[in-house]
């Protein structure tokens, strides 16, 4: 799925928007994108945060940024919320008005093929990597199970019973 988010920090309403777009048509699936047009894109979600609050959540670093921002209706990836937060960071570290459009690609971004990851190729070089014996000694237990917690050897509480009287 492709996606935008519109991050826009208004001086004159003091205020962070944040807009997540998403193309929704099937039409759209084939497309690059820099082909995607903004008449593609669906508003998904809007947020709206007090400059004040943003400004004490950047001070005290990006995960408390992050942790701020998110909520139960805006709850994008960790990659991507990583991105937007080092956008909104650069917005506030700035005087005056800003605004800036973040557009992602979830099939290459997930793939690890941008953003910085590692390319697929080189994690599964990775796993080939370790040895049989490694794995081997990760599975192997440093004590004997002795059986004393199966079902067979506990014994049920007997619960006492009131009396009516």
């Amino acid at each position: 799925m492709k996606q935008k988010f519109r991050i826009w920090k208004n001086v004159k309403d003091n205020n962070l928007l944040i807009q997540e777009y998403a193309v929704l048509t099937a039409d759209s699936r084939k497309q690059k994108l820099p082909e995607v047009q903004d008449e593609d894109f669906s508003l998904l979600s809007e947020q709206i945060y007090e400059a004040e609050k943003v400004k004490k959540a950047t001070s005290k670093g990006k995960d408390e940024l992050i942790l701020f921002l998110r909520n139960p209706h805006f709850f994008p990836i960790g990659l991507y919320m990583d991105l937007i937060a080092d956008a909104v960071i650069g917005m506030y570290a700035s005087k005056g008005e800003r605004n800036e459009n973040l557009i992602f690609d979830d099939k290459k971004d997930l793939l690890g093929n941008s953003l910085g990851s590692a390319p697929v190729s080189e994690i599964e070089d990775e796993k080939e990597s370790q040895s049989e014996d490694d794995l081997d000694d990760l599975l192997e237990e440093d004590s004997e199970y002795d059986g004393s917690d199966s079902p067979e050897s506990i014994t049920p509480k007997e619960f006492d019973e009131e009396e009516d009287d």
